[in-house]
């Protein structure tokens, strides 16, 4: 069947690992890395000292983008969806918002990853590409906090 080979749920275990890639960004939009589609900054670097504006429920996280390895991209993710210390009790699939450019509900890591131009090499059913959550000092200064702690 011509369905079966785009679906990305549709592995055979025994098969090696296909190499994850990703669909070209929508005609017109940035493709620059620490950015998102509408252009707006994402690197923790630039966005340390700014208030931003969360949803209840959701925390700040910083993702690692294999093209930006000096660099940490600041996420707002429902924390339903992360795991607790233990690396135990994230609820399956993802919610999220754009922190640059304000866009939100985000249900699908894929569709996430794309619009802040994480571009992955494996496919990232799984989040684990968040890898900090994200702090605010007594100054002010927002920064790299605690690892997430993904299990399995």
């Amino acid at each position: 069947m011509e369905d079966e080979e785009e679906d990305e749920d549709m592995s055979d275990s025994s098969s090696p690992p296909i190499p994850y890639s990703q669909k070209p960004a929508p005609e017109g939009s940035c493709t620059t890395d620490g950015f998102c589609q509408a252009g707006k900054d994402l690197r923790l670097v630039s966005l340390c000292m700014e208030q931003i504006d969360i949803p209840a429920g959701f925390l700040l996280v910083g993702a690692k983008s294999p093209n930006l390895p000096e660099h940490i991209l600041v996420c707002a993710v429902d924390k339903r969806f992360l795991p607790d210390d233990q690396g135990k009790n994230a609820l399956l699939g993802f919610s999220g918002n754009c922190i640059g450019c304000g866009e939100r509900g985000f249900r699908y890591f894929t569709e996430f990853s794309n619009h802040i131009n994480l571009k992955l090499t494996t496919q990232p059913k799984k989040q684990k590409h968040l890898k900090y959550y994200l702090v605010r000092s007594s100054q002010g200064v927002l920064s790299k906090g605690p690892l997430i702690c993904w299990k399995g």
